[in-house]
């Protein structure tokens, strides 16, 4: 079946000529109803009547260009012929549609194809009402009920052909820059193009100073989708660097940089290099370039250099000598020299950047994927042993450092570099949770984390993306310097009008080879331009996508405003029986498990009982199907993403494990966590969790070398010294075995503790960690609109079995 964009739905009563007619348009509304002067003179049923050549030309001008529906339509165009020729104007070309033929052809099952059998059997309604035949052949009548047949056989042929094809509206958020949405260009573009002249600003100043703008808009509102926009037009030129929330006070400038390494080893659009390659390879061809940075006279390799980038800066990458030969180490060696020697000329050789320029150079240097792993390690700051240190020249960084100075210092380094490129674009999101009053400590160390950056990082715009109430509250917080840095620009994202998003709304189901006329009702698609976000409209159209075509009930936010769908009062009263079922059940085993305290307590003193877990919310709720949902497409994201090169810390897993915690406490009471202290002694970032019961310890070593060496003993003595806590040391898989003699001893020695407890956390640990951690970030962020607590409930029962979750609560009840 053909779907036809524009079309008109007629009924016409009268045997031979016209004497009623009503015309109902594509979206359902009634244009237009005459009775012809040949009609009986009923005052009731037709109060006004209409020579019949006005009731034909105003027919023709109505259905110029539509095609015709009518529900048995060889009667409506043999009225409609005789009437031509009654009144003596040319039968024209007309296109017509016959619900009775297609309903024939569709739903040979039934008995009768008639319009009132139609009705009854799919059950349409006009005014909340079913078809009543003593209501029949009136004109306006059939005409109204035709339209419903029509739009329900249109919609059931979608299902099939639709079947197998992904929702088109499924996917609306933009979780990073480096993503590939639709993207309708007349929506933002004048704030697009505003970002853009920033750029230009910057790069024009002589001093290259940083500026800084904020990006404000409500949820879904479309701001990484505009930061999406930059990467696709700028990346080619410009380095687009995109940090997440950071989660531990102590080190935000080193999860800015490790965010940023990230964002750095991601491809450029229509090359196979990353940005840190075009950022490096178009630095040190200029540095070549420019004689006046020479400290000593112009080589052969100099010229040879030269020779290599005169087409394309990339050729030094691939171009100066076969991989891990003399001949490419000699060339290497010599831009090392050339580009310390540019360092040493225009800033200084204090501190740790020209240690850090050297170990990029030596990334350059090599192409044996072993040797950059090592390098990148380095550059992320970990311990390595003596022996991989060795394989790429470079120093450890010893145990007498701070993680912030020497981020910093890497940071400074890339935009110094970036003055022989193009300035860097440096973007802050998902920055909601930062205002929740635990998060005050850590919001003053992000504040002062960009203060720090706009001093020392020259040659960048710096983007906030912000709420328009967390921009109010961080301006109440920081200081004025740091608010008239940030806000030297302030870009407010409106919702789009109506018109850009139905034409955005309409790109997105073009991918599934639809239009959304075709796919919804008039009042459906006036519901999704309704929405208060563009994020809520797609997501809305994501819902009356199931709906329609899965046959997955609408959630209560739209099917209470929609008419069509609404909750049988059966299935309404099997939800509330569920419930009390529910809370019954609850009561029982709180009653078995205060009764168990009572028998292990022997003096009749009730203790206070342990967190349960029991699944409070249906599991056919439109929340639940919510939740899940979105972590089946976040775990697939995960998935996708695991095997790609990322920076995993200790700091960052202890911070994730913080919010995991402090968002439990609405769950899970009473929950208290701290840290153990063995005088000055470094131990592994962990956290002791106490809940009503017990309590136990979480630890991450992700690192090797010494540093692993000599957080394990110190944690093992913490061990010994606290036999009440149960020790869990959690080392991520991907950072490998631990080798070295005297740590793998100590390794074991912990293994063996009656309370020790080693999570080596494999793939699938891994993702149920960050799938937790996501999504609570997600919900503060207002990306995944349901409360904490419930979408908490449902991932505590349907992941109980995960080792965290199983240290915090006491399972009572099966899948």
């Amino acid at each position: 079946m053909k779907f036809h964009p524009n079309f008109i739905v007629i009924d016409t009563e009268g045997q031979p000529i016209l004497r009623e007619i009503a015309i109902v348009d594509h979206q359902g509304k009634l244009i237009y109803e005459a009775w012809a002067d040949n009609h009986p003179n009923n005052p009731q049923i037709c109060p006004q009547t209409k020579p019949l050549k006005t009731i034909i030309k105003d027919f023709l001008e109505l259905a110029h260009s539509q095609t015709i529906i009518c529900h048995y339509a060889r009667h409506d165009m043999e009225v409609l012929r005789k009437s031509f020729q009654a009144v003596g104007i040319p039968t024209p070309h007309l296109v017509f549609e016959c619900s009775f033929e297609l309903a024939q052809r569709h739903l040979p099952e039934l008995g009768s194809h008639s319009l009132e059998a139609l009705s009854k059997h799919l059950n349409l309604k006009l005014d909340g009402k079913i078809f009543n035949n003593d209501s029949a052949h009136r004109a306006k009548y059939d005409a109204l009920f035709t339209y419903q047949l029509y739009r329900r056989m249109i919609n059931e042929f979608l299902k099939v052909r639709l079947q197998k094809k992904s929702n088109p509206f499924g996917s609306s958020r933009v979780d990073t820059p480096f993503q590939d949405h639709v993207d309708f260009r007349s929506i933002f573009q004048d704030e697009f193009e505003r970002l853009k002249s920033i750029l230009i600003d910057i790069k024009q100043d002589p001093n290259h100073q940083s500026k800084g703008a904020v990006v404000i808009g409500e949820p879904g509102s479309g701001k990484t989708h505009l930061m999406m926009r930059l990467a696709k037009d700028l990346l080619k030129t410009n380095r687009l660097l995109f940090i997440r929330q950071p989660n531990n006070k102590d080190a935000v400038i080193f999860h800015t940089y490790s965010r940023i390494l990230e964002s750095l080893i991601q491809n450029v659009p229509g090359s196979d290099r990353t940005q840190l390659e075009h950022l490096l390879a178009n630095s040190f061809a200029e540095i070549i370039k420019n004689k006046d940075s020479y400290s000593t006279p112009k080589t052969q390799k100099d010229d040879k250099i030269l020779e290599v980038i005169q087409d394309n800066n990339l050729n030094l990458l691939t171009e100066l000598g076969q991989e891990e030969t003399k001949i490419k180490r000699d060339y290497w060696e010599h831009i090392e020299k050339r580009a310390y020697d540019w360092w040493l000329r225009n800033f200084s050789s204090a501190g740790y950047a020209p240690q850090i320029l050297r170990g990029i150079i030596r990334f350059c240097g090599y192409t044996d994927f072993n040797r950059r792993q090592i390098i990148t390690q380095w550059l992320a700051l970990n311990d390595l042993s003596s022996e991989e240190l060795d394989k790429v020249r470079l120093e450890s960084w010893g145990e007498d450092w701070s993680r912030e100075e020497i981020a910093l210092a890497a940071l400074e380094v890339f935009s110094k570099l970036s003055l022989l490129d193009e300035p860097l674009i440096i973007i802050f999101d998902q920055l909601e949770g930062l205002g929740l009053k635990h998060n005050e400590p850590l919001l003053q160390s992000f504040g002062e984390a960009i203060k720090e950056i706009f001093t020392h990082v020259p040659n960048s715009l710096i983007i906030l993306n912000l709420f328009p109430d967390r921009w109010q509250q961080f301006q109440q917080i920081f200081d004025g310097s740091i608010v008239d840095r940030v806000s030297q620009s302030q870009i407010f994202l409106s919702k789009p009008s109506n018109q850009q998003l139905k034409q955005l709304l309409n790109l997105k189901a073009k991918t599934a080879e639809v239009s959304l006329d075709e796919l919804f009702e008039p009042d459906e698609i006036q519901a999704l331009l309704e929405q208060p976000s563009i994020r809520s409209s797609l997501n809305a159209a994501a819902d009356y996508y199931r709906y329609k075509i899965d046959g997955i009930s609408l959630p209560k936010r739209l099917s209470s405003a929609n008419p069509t769908s609404p909750i049988e009062p059966e299935f309404e009263q099997q939800i509330q029986q569920l419930t009390a079922d529910v809370a019954q059940i609850k009561q029982v085993i709180m009653q078995i498990t205060q009764a168990l305290n009572m028998s292990e307590n022997g003096n009749g003193i009730l203790s206070d009982p342990p967190a349960v877990i029991t699944p409070h919310i249906p599991a056919n709720s439109p929340i639940k199907r919510q939740v899940q949902d979105y972590l089946s497409q976040q775990r697939l994201s995960l998935e996708e993403n695991y095997s790609k090169p990322q920076i995993i810390t200790e700091s960052d897993d202890l911070g994730k494990l913080t919010m995991i915690l402090e968002s439990l406490r609405s769950v899970i009471s009473p929950l208290d966590f701290q840290v153990l202290r063995l005088g000055r002694r470094v131990l592994p970032e962990h956290l002791v969790i106490q809940t009503a019961t017990h309590q136990f310890a979480v630890g991450f070593l992700h690192q090797g070398g010494s540093r692993f060496y000599h957080r394990i003993r110190n944690w093992n003595e913490l061990v010994m010294n606290h036999p009440e806590i149960q020790f869990n040391l959690c080392r991520e898989s991907r950072e490998g075995l631990v080798t070295a003699k005297k740590s793998a001893e100590f390794l074991e020695q912990f293994r063996n503790a009656d309370n020790g407890n080693f999570i080596f956390m494999d793939k699938e640990q891994r993702i149920i960690f960050e799938l937790v951690y996501q999504m609570i970030v997600d919900i503060q962020n207002r990306d995944l609109e349901v409360n904490l607590s419930e979408a908490l409930d449902i991932v505590l029962f349907d992941y109980r079995n995960y080792w965290l979750f199983k240290n915090l609560t006491l399972l009572t009840l099966n899948a």
